[in-house]
């Protein structure tokens, strides 16, 4: 296997692990963070007209909505975690939210996962020599993780119109940030130095970005749509383990589908 995949692999999952900020995946604690924050959340009337996080546990993708690709909880934990980032220009802070939990101006409760293509199964070797199998394998190893990509996706609810301004305030600091912002969590900082516009059609309303994050002088290209459907709004951010980048296609029309 030659060094240079090894190392987009692993630059790729440094940002993900960095710019998406999850650090744990499984179901440990989950059901009782999950209450906690329900229950934390009763008084206010945004979560009185908003979806519970019960709720919107149903609506989120699992692994029988969509072929191709594991589906992972990303444990409540992890994303009080993300939720705990700064960005370093207020005019910034909206689209910060979206970069690392996916819920931009949300005050009420969200689900997320995170995705990862599944790889085929270790192909057969062809060649004469151990060497030339060898090859074949690494050859069909750069093929499989060059179309391989992991997503994180959000699901949050909004009240009255609370779904429309959020997603006009991203769009208005993403305008804003164009150049470049850090995002600061307690023990790391991620620094974005290029937020352009991208284009995708769905649900109600929809905006998408590519976003360079400088991760020790790594670009890392991490592709970020968010989609309004009436009062939900969906969001994923990409980074693919091989070269470029992609949108993830497949994972939302999976979930818009699930929306109804």
């Amino acid at each position: 296997m030659h060094t240079p995949v090894v190392h987009r692999g692993a630059v790729a999952a440094s940002a993900v692990s960095l710019a998406l900020l999850l650090t744990a995946c499984g179901e440990e604690n989950g059901s009782k963070d999950v209450k906690g924050e329900e229950s934390g959340s009763k008084g206010t009337k945004q979560s009185a007209l908003a979806k519970s996080r019960a709720e919107l546990e149903k609506l989120i993708l699992c692994k029988k909505d969509i072929k191709g690709h594991s589906v992972e909880l990303v444990p409540p934990a992890a994303l009080k975690d993300a939720k705990a980032t700064r960005a370093d220009k207020s005019e910034c802070a909206m689209l910060n939210e979206a970069l690392t939990f996916g819920a931009p101006g949300a005050e009420s409760a969200f689900a997320a996962r995170k995705t990862l293509t599944e790889l085929k199964d270790e192909p057969a070797a062809t060649g004469s020599s151990t060497e030339e199998k060898l090859d074949a394998w690494a050859n069909q190893f750069r093929k499989d993780l060059d179309n391989s990509f992991m997503t994180q996706v959000s699901l949050s609810s909004y009240a009255g119109g609370e779904a429309e301004k959020s997603m006009a305030g991203l769009k208005k600091s993403a305008e804003s940030c164009a150049g470049g912002f850090t995002g600061t969590a307690p023990a790391e900082k991620v620094k974005y130095t290029k937020i352009t516009p991208a284009s995708y059609a769905g649900g109600e309303e929809a905006l998408a970005y590519t976003v360079t994050a400088d991760l020790d002088g790594e670009p890392a290209v991490i592709e970020v749509v968010v989609i309004r459907k009436g009062t939900e709004i969906i969001s994923t951010q990409t980074i693919c383990l091989g070269d470029g980048s992609r949108q993830p296609k497949d994972i939302l029309d999976a979930q818009l589908k699930k929306l109804g």
